[in-house]
């Protein structure tokens, strides 16, 4: 697949239904569309991922004090709770409330006064937009949920470098490849 796109998602996801298969959960890397449409399956948002997108909108040496910590705060995704991190981030917000309310003097063409920290306000937004799937294996403890994708993407990894060495196959032969190594692997 060249592209990613909700709809391929989609379309697998029913295949796999269709063939008899329960998803118990799903852990991804933050495909927001695909989220919200996937019948009632607990969804994990991978929190490396997650730290990803925030450092992303963050520059490596931001200077405002709210930046710093924010970065810091993120980096803690992996051994918090839900509770103790989204009270640490919501201690944060109130205490940069004011800051990150800052609006620009110069209105742009169309009248409007931006704010001014926009990398900021969108990693905060980010880390909100996401609070109902960065911590979904606590609340289904008993379907074990991966908090990353790292097996899934190692996995793959090693069946791309396995598919490099076999690069003469023709299609057929490629699907009969891939799913003898899922067997495998599976076991």
């Amino acid at each position: 697949m060249r592209t990613e796109k909700n709809i391929y998602y989609k379309l697998a996801l029913n295949r796999l239904r269709e063939k008899g298969y329960i998803i118990q959960s799903i852990t991804c890397d933050g495909r927001r569309g695909l989220m919200k449409d996937l019948f009632n399956t607990p969804v994990q948002m991978c929190q490396f991922h997650m730290i990803a997108i925030v450092m992303r909108k963050l520059r490596k040496k931001h200077q405002s004090s709210a930046g710093k910590e924010l970065k810091i705060i993120t980096k803690t995704i992996t051994e918090s709770t839900k509770n103790e991190f989204y009270l640490r981030l919501h201690t944060w917000y109130l205490k940069h409330e004011i800051f990150l309310k800052e609006r620009s003097e110069k209105a742009n063409e169309k009248g409007y006064f931006p704010y001014k920290h926009r990398n900021i306000r969108g990693a905060y937004a980010s880390l909100k937009w996401y609070m109902n799937y960065l911590f979904s294996f606590e609340k289904y403890t008993e379907i074990n949920i991966e908090k990353t994708t790292n097996r899934i993407e190692g996995l793959f990894k090693h069946l791309k470098r396995q598919l490099n060495n076999h690069n003469g196959l023709t299609k057929k032969h490629k699907i009969m490849f891939i799913k003898d190594f899922l067997n495998k692997k599976s076991c």
